[in-house]
């Protein structure tokens, strides 16, 4: 980076840090008023709050945060002439952008790492604590004794209690064929993991067609369901990281929510990457419509026009994709493709490329 682009980047990054953070702590002082009674009140408990929950937060607010301060940089420049002596001097907004690339890419990976490895830690033991609106809400469907999953085509039911990484309990297993129709049921009392799948153990088998019962001392069955995984289903998308999405994605969901749900968010977490650098570069982008006048107002409102318009955008086709209305890859990758396209036809426009010239009347 050159002294102009660390310069620039340090007005950036300045004003991008205070609306960051001062929202956030706003945002965490409002919900601590209803999350906490008056015995809770605590300076322990106010600190934990606060420290768990200010990364979700940030994740949240960080693409408006990178458009406001972005603005903010753009009409300072603007309105002490510094951006437009910069373009004057021959600098190119292409140049200028590649040069705030450091910025651009610390955007968007601060962005990836904060929705997919420290949200998901923190957002657990916000849900252990029990604290707010991450009060347990058991999102899993049973019949509070038992827990109804999908594995392929067969249905499996176990019980809610003493569930173990290596070993099920109570175990009831409807075998169907590809087109869905029911081939046995079979009961166990137990159910052991092994590598090609489970073994179950004092069986009772119960076939359709002719209709007979029999015991099997031991039956294996190449299903999968990992418990671990269970817990994750009860919780939002956007709490769970990459890799846990990749997984329930293989998974199906073990039946307890759709596919195209896991789908839709893994492809969005990878496309959150972009939005953040894209709206600084939209901000830039604009900034070139009023270097003559130096008008930062309308600057200012165009700017948070197109940006709110991709958040509410974005927000709306990965909620369609969530349900299956759009396609998990259109879902996601749409929004920040049409800012993408929004930014380089600002930037393409012949208007915002000409030269400024001063023209002698004689």
């Amino acid at each position: 980076m050159t002294t102009l682009h660390r310069y620039f980047a340090r007005l950036f990054i300045l004003r991008f840090l205070l609306v960051l953070i001062g929202v956030s702590l706003a945002v965490v002082a409002f919900e601590m008023t209803e999350a906490f009674s008056g015995d809770e009140w605590t300076s322990e408990t106010v600190f934990r709050y606060t420290l768990l929950r200010l990364p979700s937060l940030m994740a949240q607010l960080l693409p408006i945060a990178t458009l406001i301060a972005a603005l903010l940089t753009v009409a300072e420049l603007l309105r002490q002439r510094e951006l437009v002596a910069t373009w004057g001097s021959g600098l190119s907004q292409f140049r200028l952008l590649t040069g705030l690339l450091p910025v651009l890419l610390s955007l968007g990976l601060l962005q990836f790492l904060l929705n997919d490895q420290v949200v998901p830690h923190t957002t657990d033991a916000l849900r252990d604590w029990g604290v707010g609106e991450f009060r347990s809400g058991g999102l899993l469907s049973g019949d509070r004794e038992f827990i109804w999953l999908r594995s392929g085509n067969d249905i499996v039911r176990i019980a809610a209690q003493n569930l173990q990484e290596e070993q099920l309990e109570q175990v009831t297993l409807f075998r169907r064929s590809e087109d869905g129709t029911l081939l046995d049921r079979l009961d166990a009392a137990v159910a052991v993991k092994r590598e090609d799948g489970w073994l179950l153990r004092d069986v009772v088998r119960h076939d359709t067609d002719p209709y007979r019962t029999t015991e099997v001392p031991e039956l294996a069955w190449k299903g999968h369901v990992e418990v671990a995984q269970l817990r994750l289903v009860e919780r939002p998308p956007r709490e769970l990281a990459l890799v846990d999405l990749w997984d329930l994605l293989q998974s199906d969901g073990y039946g307890q929510r759709p596919r195209e749900l896991y789908a839709t968010w893994v492809n969005a977490r990878l496309a959150q990457f972009f939005g953040a650098p894209l709206v600084l570069c939209l901000a830039f982008a604009l900034g070139q419509g009023w270097r003559r006048t130096g008008e930062v107002t309308r600057l200012t409102l165009s700017g948070l026009a197109f940006g709110f318009a991709f958040f509410i955008l974005d927000g709306m086709s990965v909620a369609l994709g969530e349900v299956g209305f759009l396609p998990p890859l259109l879902a996601a990758w749409s929004p920040p493709i049409l800012l993408a396209c929004l930014v380089a036809h600002l930037l393409l426009k012949p208007e915002a490329t000409a030269p400024i010239t001063l023209s002698r009347r004689s």
